[in-house]
């Protein structure tokens, strides 16, 4: 079998690949065996290490373009703003009140719906307060101030 179909046969698999496998970079290669498959059906008599050598440029060429053009298409794109923060559970409590649990030292726990986190604050607590998300610290602890009464606007 020429080497020509061989490459055209990776070059399909490939492609292929791409359809069953989640990712975005085998159609790249694909493309790269396949213009390899090109290069070969016209120059008959070039050696297989010069085939893998041109395959590896096509490979890193056509990565570079995938990249450039898959970081076109999402950096152009606009995400409606309340679809923002639909993967970060932390943006999408801040604001919220929520009430002490209990208070051990300067860790602090909070009822958030029907799960306990640990917060921290600057600020004093008792068990029962309620307290509003202010943010958090490496996305895993809250941090919460006190809640301010709406009467008097003070703490």
């Amino acid at each position: 079998m020429p080497l020509y179909l061989w490459w055209l046969t990776i070059g399909v698999a490939l492609a292929v690949f791409e359809l069953i496998i989640p990712g975005t970079y085998l159609i790249w290669f694909g493309f790269a065996a396949l213009v390899n498959c090109i290069i070969t059906c016209f120059i008959q008599d070039i050696s297989l290490t010069w085939q893998l050598i041109w395959f590896s440029l096509f490979a890193v060429l056509f990565a570079f373009i995938g990249w450039k053009v898959y970081g076109w298409t999402i950096f152009k794109s606009v995400i409606p703003e309340k679809y923002r923060d639909l993967n970060n559970p932390i943006a999408q409590l801040t604001g919220k009140t929520v009430e002490v649990v209990a208070v051990k030292g300067d860790k602090i726990q909070v009822s958030v719906a029907d799960t306990v986190w640990t917060a921290t604050s600057d600020d004093h607590f008792k068990v029962g307060e309620k307290a509003i998300i202010s943010g958090s610290s490496n996305n895993v602890e809250l941090k919460i101030k006190k809640l301010l009464d709406k009467k008097t606007k003070k703490k």
